[in-house]
């Protein structure tokens, strides 16, 4: 029996065992390694803060676009609206995101019920993968290993890289540098200032947070531009717009198309969400015509502002901000930092406001800074050890925008020589350097259903024994390094 091992059971992870038992119901031998006990929660949805909710409606967050209603319906059906009335908004059900990762893990064990494949859950974390004879090792943290004949790397969210001028202070407990770390604002004094770097979903989440602690001190929500995620529309949602046909070359081509359509839906009565629909849906086409330079032109220039429109909060977060700022304890501006220093009383802060002279600042004390500037994507091949000792043996390498994992249409790992690999393969967010949208459902559910697809086609094909590494070359197998530290 062929063995499938699958590194990283949060979503994606477990979509692609879903989808793969589900559609096609190969003879196959699946381990999932994932420290968490539940299969599909991962970072984004094992969070135990109540305040948390999911960012769409569950009437859109189903795991098969043939059943749009499907998480809906489980919701209904278990929790909502008799176990959380603080869930229902107008636009539908925005349920505890701890309840997605929950329907996700049983609706991947029922699929398993009758199911001819088995499934292992490893509650490990995978430290290394050695490659030999077109197989690969995955060394585990307690000191065993697994052998695996096809290879899904599904890691995803990974800790927020620091800003430069934070980094000297990585050691002061008064700097909380991942605010998804178990009891992370545990340490926040209720009266202090706090400043939040970053206000996209993770700075709304943490204002969140420390208001339902009770927070009584005031908060500084900074980022270079300023921007919140943009408060969701009353109007039903479609799309408007067909970027992929004759998709443009450049990044301001594609703006100004973009800029175009939203004035046309304003005059037409429509909300710009249509666009972004839109948008959304034709990411693949969108992106696969720009080239490389122009992808990372898009990126630096209107990135900040994709995400402020794309990545919504839910309706309970935008109403506890909107009322923390009434009440003047939320304040937020536009701004870079320039310096902070540490000293007894607090953390002194230089800021440079944005559209401000040069050498123009303002200062800020702070008790307390906390980074939510996303996941550190640009380090994440250097910096998570399984993709680490994979590119040591040039088995992979980093996409050209620095997103995550090179990797071809069929979202196969390209190696540093630029070969496909035809048995070791990436879904989820590390992905998207080249599908180009990654972070949201359902692309999120939908990419690992390809990949599924491809694994299924392979399997019956060519049985993965006869599988062989790209070019004839073999990598070294590494002896086993010693755990990470916590």
């Amino acid at each position: 029996m062929q063995r499938i091992v699958v590194i990283g059971g949060g979503l994606t992870g477990a979509a692609f065992v879903l989808h793969l038992l589900r559609d096609h119901d190969p003879v196959v031998r699946i381990t999932v390694v994932e420290p968490r006990p539940v299969l599909g929660a991962g970072l984004a949805y094992s969070t135990g803060d109540p305040v948390h909710r999911v960012n769409v409606a569950a009437g859109r967050m189903s795991l098969f676009d043939e059943q749009p209603g499907h998480f809906d319906d489980w919701l209904r059906a278990h929790f909502m609206p008799q176990d959380d009335p603080e869930g229902i908004a107008p636009a539908g059900l925005f349920p505890r995101r701890a309840l997605y990762g929950q329907y996700v893990d049983e609706t991947l064990r029922a699929a398993l019920g009758g199911a001819r494949a088995t499934l292992g859950h490893r509650r490990e974390r995978a430290v290394a993968v050695g490659v030999r004879e077109a197989r690969f090792e995955v060394w585990l943290e307690g000191g065993g290993s697994l052998q695996a004949d096809l290879l899904v790397l599904a890691a995803s969210h990974t800790s927020p890289d620091l800003p430069g001028v934070l980094r000297p202070l990585a050691a002061d407990e008064r700097l909380v540098a991942d605010p998804w770390a178990p009891e992370a604002l545990a340490g926040i004094e209720p009266d202090g200032a706090v400043m939040v770097v970053g206000t996209g979903l993770t700075g709304c989440d943490v204002i969140a947070s420390l208001c339902r602690r009770g927070h009584r001190g005031p908060i500084l929500a900074v980022s270079r531009r300023g921007l919140l995620p943009r408060t969701r529309t009353a109007l039903p949602v479609t799309s408007f717009g067909r970027f992929d046909e004759a998709p443009e070359r450049t990044a301001l081509g594609l703006l100004r198309r973009v800029r175009a359509a939203v004035a046309e839906v304003r005059q037409l009565g429509r909300p710009w969400e249509d666009v972004v629909a839109a948008l959304r849906s034709q990411a693949r086409v969108v992106w696969g015509a720009l080239p490389d330079e122009e992808r990372r032109r898009l990126l630096r220039h209107a990135r900040p502002f994709w995400d402020a429109h794309r990545f919504q909060s839910a309706p309970q977060i935008d109403t506890i901000l909107a009322e923390a700022s009434t009440r003047g304890q939320l304040r937020l501006m536009a701004a870079t930092l320039r310096a902070v220093s540490a000293e007894p009383g607090g953390l002194r802060v230089a800021l440079h406001p944005r559209g401000a002279a040069a050498g123009r600042e303002v200062e800020e004390r702070v008790a307390a800074i906390v980074n939510c500037t996303g996941p550190g994507h640009r380090s994440v091949v250097e910096q998570h050890p399984v993709l680490a000792s994979l590119a040591e043996q040039d088995a992979l390498q980093a996409d050209g925008c620095r997103l995550g994992i090179a990797v071809d249409a069929s979202s196969r790992v390209i190696d540093a020589a630029g070969r496909p690999w035809p048995n070791l393969f990436v879904v989820g967010p590390l992905a998207r350097g080249t599908h180009g949208e990654l972070m949201g459902l359902p692309q999120v559910s939908a990419q690992p259903r390809e990949v599924a697809a491809e694994v299924a086609r392979l399997i019956s094909r060519n049985p993965v024994a006869e599988v062989r590494i790209p070019g004839g070359v073999e990598g070294p197998s590494p002896s086993r390094p010693a755990a990470p530290s916590p």
